[in-house]
């Protein structure tokens, strides 16, 4: 059930401080958001389907999955809190190209989908910022495209745990070999051997079932090899 907002909504991720907005337009967005508590695992919206809803991430953690040329499922990004998801409902066509699919259950803050219709009348600002960051996320996963015909499995990992490490908020993450090799479409021996090479760079620490961060920059130096 849908529960009304008793805290301000934080606009962090699509670059509006409360102070830029008109206050009858703060006023329209407080009165329509709503606070809901996500599940782990639950699809907020599949590809090529029309989501349901806008979401303002609290605490919650999600995860965009495209398709790739052969119709192989993987995960090109994980937003996590005050992010905004689903927002390709204000898109044109409002098809989504890629699944949202929650990675670590918490609060978020719901904007219906008869409201996010409105929102380029009473709320314009808002609007604008949302639609630059479908932008942003169109070019993102253009260049997920592009790259994965030249990233090693070691550059592809190390980007993603970086991703991880950044939307949790935090230095270690309980995640098996077998989920990753699922969720990025590689063989479970290959991501063994990848998190083992970022192991000896120093950049994690590998577990059975946890990854701790050790040397960000040696992370994301890795993430940017081919």
């Amino acid at each position: 059930m849908d529960v009304r907002r008793s805290q301000p909504i934080a606009f962090e991720a699509v670059g509006i401080p409360r102070e830029s907005l008109p206050e009858g337009e703060w006023d329209w967005l407080e009165s329509r958001f709503h606070q809901e508590r996500l599940l782990t695992d639950h699809v907020l919206c599949d590809t090529d389907c029309t989501s349901e809803a806008l979401w303002l991430l609290d605490d919650a953690v999600t995860a965009r999955i495209a398709l790739d040329e052969h119709g192989n499922s993987f995960e090109i990004a994980v937003d996590g809190p005050g992010s905004l998801a689903c927002g390709w409902l204000l898109s044109g066509d409002k098809l989504s190209p890629w699944r949202v699919q929650v990675r670590r259950g918490g609060q978020a803050r719901k904007l219906q989908r008869r409201h996010v219709e409105l929102l380029d009348k009473f709320a314009p600002a808002f609007h604008a910022r949302c639609r630059a960051v479908i932008h942003a996320e169109v070019l993102e996963l253009a260049a997920q495209f592009a790259l994965s015909r030249r990233r090693t499995a070691r550059s592809l990992l190390a980007d993603r745990l970086d991703g991880y490490f950044t939307a949790f908020g935090e230095n270690a993450i309980a995640v098996t070999h077998s989920t990753l090799a699922r969720r990025f479409n590689l063989r479970r021996a290959t991501v063994t051997l990848a998190l083992q090479e970022l192991e000896g760079a120093r950049a994690i620490r590998s577990f059975r079932a946890r990854i701790e961060l050790k040397d960000r920059e040696r992370l994301r130096a890795l993430a940017a090899e081919f």
